[in-house]
């Protein structure tokens, strides 16, 4: 310690960071390692990998988290559903278990030394043997659910986390080793452009059927009939996509058959409507990168994957996730101008069995209310073309028989005073974009209770 009057003090320790690593253990381990007999047991990671992945790999759990305590309670949890687990408590070292040992699925932390769990996933999907494995993240930090999820993640846990938190971790995690998604039906008139969505599905190890036309596509599903998958442009040679379609959906085969919509025409209110009453997603072509179209394709069908399974595991489990919420059959007016939040918020209303009624913009809103006085909730985008959404709530609330219809505000703006003057005008409550979909139903189960 030195110190001086009117400058401060200054404190200086040292700590033996080096200390036990300087201990040195190679003369025990060759010691042990002389016999031959003992030689397989110098190397136990190797040995049980080589046995699992012959016998039982699918049944290898790897949870990385620095966490002691945390990462024990996964590992007890995880044993109890029958899963083979091994914890490593840095991410470098997390990548190399990954590596070595292949295992079904991964539980990565975000917040790790070394390697955060960003980069720790970046690697792993670069990597051939470890690009397949089902990543679910988890972290104590503020993300969006769907910031994991569109790095290649198929979910995100939030910290501290709930027991009903860990059974749907699980739930997605044996639903994702159970049943991979491996053969889509590609139709897409542009050969180019199909090609390329081929090959890039393919580096993911799954098997494309490539459709020109109409025609070729219901050959394919005739001939092959077990598509996981149909991703899907609207501007066919042959036949509108929207017949092509609704001709899908009329076979009671291919009812159940996920699809992707992939198109880059101008729909109309109309043909949205019908489109989302029989697609998953659909992802609008643009002046965007081939590579960030794939990356669009790849965040939908983690989507499909995840929602299909958990749907088939709820049944088999003889549970319903429609009779344990109030939303079943409620009927939401949502008024939006951009197709993509359409689509990706219908597709999350449809999981609950919930009616969709569309508007593109504050006056179609109010039509569609004069028309239909069955409307339970109207989610209003705040700006909108031809009424913003403010003139809207204010129009509606000035009519006496929609005194009390929740009326919930959704903007791309973040700026202070905003929910204020939302809820000035008459909204109930105020969510801003990207929308959090869990947030969001909370809202809605909340003004509709």
């Amino acid at each position: 310690l030195s110190s001086k009057v009117g400058e401060g003090s200054i404190f200086t320790f040292s700590i033996p960071l080096e200390q036990e690593i300087q201990v040195p253990k190679v003369p025990s381990i060759e010691k042990e390692s002389n016999p031959p007999t003992q030689i397989p047991k110098e190397n136990p990671i190797v040995e049980k990998t080589k046995s699992i992945d012959n016998d039982g790999k699918h049944n290898k759990l790897l949870i990385i988290e620095d966490d002691f305590i945390f990462a024990d309670i996964l590992k007890d949890y995880a044993e109890q559903n029958g899963y083979d687990v091994y914890i490593s408590y840095d991410g470098q070292d997390g990548l190399q278990k990954a590596q070595n040992l292949r295992p079904a699925a991964i539980i990565l932390d975000i917040m790790l030394p070394k390697m955060d769990g960003w980069e720790v996933l970046r690697n792993l999907k670069k990597i051939d043997s470890t690009k397949e494995i089902p990543v679910h993240m988890m972290s104590a930090g503020t993300f969006l659910h769907d910031e994991p999820i569109s790095a290649g993640a198929i979910g995100f846990m939030a910290k501290p986390v709930s027991e009903e938190s860990l059974a749907e971790t699980f739930l997605k995690i044996k639903a994702s080793t159970s049943h991979p998604l491996k053969k889509i039906l590609l139709v897409e008139d542009q050969e180019i452009q199909s090609d390329f969505i081929k090959q890039s599905l393919e580096e993911q190890h799954i098997q494309i059927f490539q459709a020109f036309n109409a025609r070729q596509a219901f050959d394919l599903l005739d001939q092959e009939k077990l598509f996981d998958c149909i991703i899907m442009d609207l501007n066919l040679p042959d036949k509108s996509g929207i017949e092509l379609l609704n001709e899908i959906k009329s076979n009671d085969q291919f009812r159940d058959l996920p699809i992707i919509i992939n198109t880059a025409m101008e729909l109309t209110t109309e043909q949205t409507s019908e489109i989302l009453h029989h697609s998953q997603a659909m992802v609008l072509k643009s002046a965007k990168s081939n590579n960030r179209l794939i990356d669009e394709v790849n965040l939908f069908l983690n989507k499909i994957r995840s929602n299909k399974r958990e749907y088939n595991m709820f049944n088999h489990a003889g549970a319903s996730v429609i009779a344990e919420n109030n939303l079943a059959s409620k009927t939401v007016l949502l008024a939006d101008d951009d197709m993509r939040n359409i689509f990706a918020l219908s597709t999350a209303f449809e999981s609950y069995d919930m009616n969709i009624e569309i508007a593109n913009n504050g006056q179609e809103a109010l039509d569609i209310l004069e028309r239909n006085e069955q409307i339970d909730l109207v989610l209003m985008d705040i700006m909108m073309p031809v009424m913003d959404g403010y003139e809207a709530i204010e129009k509606i609330r000035a009519n006496k028989k929609f005194a009390n219809l929740p009326i919930i505000a959704v903007t791309a703006k973040a700026m202070k005073g905003d929910r204020e003057k939302t809820i000035a005008v008459g909204a109930n409550d105020y969510i801003s974009k990207p929308v959090d979909v869990d947030k969001l139903i909370s809202l809605m189960r909340v003004w509709l209770s």
